[in-house]
């Protein structure tokens, strides 16, 4: 069983959802702490004026570093709530597609969650569904084992409580992954390789990536984008260190 392990993100960029189709299983770390500054809060589109602008979730993030990730109360109010549904209807109102796809997210950007982790895994299964993606989610505080551990071990520790026999790991985690333990462990190890499709964005000439699957979704639409997102899972690899 091939499993792949990340914190929940608010509205991930294609490259998330790209490893969760790799996997059989998809484990969200919700009981880690939250990283300031990350996407585990926010993300990125693309504004009216061709300019980088984030989607944020406003929350109470005071002694974040003493609470897990699913105890950080969200803030939001309809004000705000109201902020992102302007925000997205100004940076991408005029796509031909705006209507399809706004009628299958707005209802998230309506109703309130009362914890920042809460509006990330909702994003995450709204697009898990429109990109028609099978593999079983399953959240960190679901499974059993020792949640204090950190970075390799954590994994390690996670893709053991599973049963993994291959645990597919993005490249950032290269830094601090001990590729021993899991050959020790008999756990084939594998990298995540990656490249973003370019699409046509509006207001930009310049193909920006990285961005939220909003993106893609909102100037794609969201046929073009599932065939774009499966045509890259089918024909992507994954490759080791050696």
């Amino acid at each position: 069983m091939i499993v792949g392990i990340h914190q929940p993100h608010y509205f991930p960029w294609m490259g998330y959802f790209d490893k969760m189709a790799k996997s059989d299983m998809f484990i969200l770390l919700d009981v880690v702490q939250l990283e300031k500054g990350s996407y585990m809060y926010r993300n990125r589109i693309l504004n009216a004026q061709g300019k980088i602008t984030y989607l944020t979730i406003s929350g109470d993030k005071h002694g974040f570093l003493n609470r897990s990730y699913k105890e950080i109360a969200s803030t939001n109010d309809e004000e705000f709530l109201e902020k992102q549904r302007n925000e997205i209807e100004r940076s991408y109102g005029e796509s031909q597609y705006f209507g399809e796809v706004w009628t299958e997210v707005k209802s998230l950007f309506e109703r309130h969650e009362h914890t920042i982790c809460g509006y990330c895994i909702r994003s995450i299964e709204r697009v898990k569904q429109l990109l028609e993606i099978p593999t079983v989610l399953k959240l960190q505080s679901d499974l059993s084992g020792d949640l204090s551990k950190r970075k390799n071990d954590l994994v390690l520790n996670l893709c053991q409580t599973v049963g993994a026999t291959r645990y597919l790991s993005g490249n950032g985690a290269r830094n601090y992954t001990d590729e021993s333990t899991f050959e020790n462990a008999g756990i084939q190890l594998r990298y995540q390789k990656y490249t973003s499709p370019v699409y046509n964005q509006l207001h930009t000439k310049e193909f920006i990536s990285g961005l939220s699957i909003l993106d893609m979704l909102f100037n794609c639409g969201i046929e073009n984008t599932k065939k774009l997102f499966w045509k890259g899972v089918n024909e992507g690899t994954e490759f080791d260190d050696k």
